[in-house]
């Protein structure tokens, strides 16, 4: 069953410009609930942008969650809660299709790839290189 937009907003529960009441409470439960719409979201996504022929379902979590990681200290409320605002924001324009596939293909399947390999690439640097790169010899 293809489910159209104002449905798969209606899935995540609710729109981008959340309630006052709700930016208050615990930052750990507010990541947590904003990370389950979006995983809520995905396998619609998937089906409705024909992102299966280039990345699987687990690969594509695997990706947000690495952008989501790429936030975790910070720790402000308020910083966080414009985070979730603004990630906010981003569900709703997705999910109402107004992105198109290759701003999905390059967001989320691309540039989260290409973190991970500078990550890796971070690691593989000798201790004297870094010395070398800091100016420290």
């Amino acid at each position: 069953m293809v489910r159209t937009a104002p449905q798969a907003l209606a899935q995540i529960g609710r729109l981008a410009t959340p309630a006052a009441e709700t930016l208050v409470g615990p930052v750990e439960a507010k990541i947590k609930d904003f990370y389950r719409e979006v995983s809520r979201l995905l396998p619609w996504t998937m089906k409705n942008y024909n992102l299966d022929e280039i990345t699987t379902l687990s690969e594509l979590r695997k990706n947000v969650s690495l952008l989501f990681r790429q936030n975790e200290h910070i720790t402000d409320p308020k910083v966080v809660n414009i985070l979730i605002y603004k990630g906010r924001e981003e569900l709703e324009s997705v999910a109402l299709q107004h992105k198109q596939r290759h701003h999905l293909i390059g967001q989320f399947v691309i540039a989260p790839s290409k973190m991970r390999a500078e990550m890796h690439r971070k690691r593989d640097i000798s201790p004297f290189l870094l010395k070398f790169y800091n100016n420290q010899l």
